[in-house]
């Protein structure tokens, strides 16, 4: 094969992986069918860990089918960080494992000086264990999910930004949904507010202006990442958590090509009180990417793909500059 025809094959293929890279995204669907009564059996208070010298305990909703490898989803309730309890997402677990899915309430801990980061610590802690115990509870450790409420909704969206690599591995999880979920604290901060400073200082005890760096660790859009799990992010239009916290997070995945489903409901409704709408499309999201995986990329190229891109066509383009010199040359070389 030539110089130059293989420089053009390069070429066509690179052009043929942009065309299906500008593919719109797969989206999910908008409605599930009707809600499953499957049956299933409730473990209260199973011991997960041991942390600044709390037992941590979570609520294992397990269905009663022998399926193997189903896909499971921890449930984080909502408080300000300092209030609230696993039993307050008894509804939300109960819903959800009649699906089929196995389920975790969490408990973290809320009474300690300064919640940063000993909750994002134990939430990650039982994503670690339950991994460890996939067998017990016939759960796929590749098939995780986690959806949260407010202060839960954070940290929902903190298991899915935290970390690299695959959604198989220590404490990644493949999908999450945060309903009302602060994502950016320093700009939560700086919004101002009595609420809204009262809400900051609760998970950190210094202003951002003193520790900088600890409001962006606290802030799931400072780590998001192309590997990162699927997202549906959900806020209403008036209410505590201002609405350009999740719509900057849905800008930032989108930059990071990451899956995300950005929600906006009207009015001040917040947390769990987002309501059945956002319920069913959060269902749709979980029932999506936990059955497809293969979709969790965007495929719209982001920067990195073009200049990848970029790159193949200057080395093609060279092949093909330096293919016709040397026939040029060959022929020059030929006896007349």
């Amino acid at each position: 094969m030539t110089t130059v025809r293989r420089a053009a094959l390069v070429l066509v293929a690179a052009l043929l992986a942009l065309g299906a890279a500008g593919q719109p995204a797969p989206t999910p669907p908008s409605t599930v069918p009707p809600e499953p009564t499957g049956p299933f059996t409730v473990t209260h208070d199973v011991q997960y860990g041991t942390a600044g010298g709390q037992d941590l305990f979570l609520d294992a909703y397990v269905p009663d089918d022998k399926n193997a490898e189903r896909v499971s989803v921890f449930v984080l309730h909502g408080g300000g960080w300092r209030l609230g309890d696993k039993r307050d997402v008894v509804d939300v677990a109960t819903r959800m494992a009649q699906r089929g899915w196995v389920v975790f309430a969490v408990n973290y801990r809320l009474n300690v000086p300064e919640a940063f980061p000993a909750e994002i610590d134990d939430v990650q802690t039982a994503v670690k264990w339950a991994r460890l115990n996939a067998y017990d509870y016939r759960l796929d450790p590749g098939l995780m999910g986690a959806l949260g409420f407010s202060a839960g909704g954070h940290l929902a969206a903190m298991l899915a930004t935290l970390g690299d690599g695959p959604p198989d591995r220590n404490a990644r999880i493949l999908v999450a949904a945060s309903w009302s979920g602060p994502m950016d604290l320093t700009a939560l901060a700086a919004a101002g507010g009595d609420d809204l400073a009262a809400l900051s200082a609760l998970l950190l005890p210094c202003p951002p202006a003193t520790c900088p760096e600890r409001w962006d660790a606290a802030s799931p859009i400072t780590h998001v990442d192309p590997t990162d799990a699927a997202l549906l992010v959900a806020n209403s239009s008036d209410e505590l958590v201002p609405v350009d916290q999740a719509q900057a997070m849905a800008a930032r995945l989108d930059v990071e090509g990451v899956a995300n489903q950005l929600v906006i409901v009207p009015g001040p409704r917040h947390g769990r009180d987002l309501g059945e709408d956002v319920w069913r499309q959060t269902v749709a999201f979980f029932d999506h990417y936990l059955t497809r995986p293969e979709d969790l990329r965007d495929p719209n190229p982001t920067w990195g793909t073009w200049v990848l891109i970029v790159a193949i066509g200057v080395v093609v383009t060279g092949g093909v500059i330096g293919g016709l010199r040397v026939r040029r040359r060959l022929n020059q070389a030929e006896p007349g």
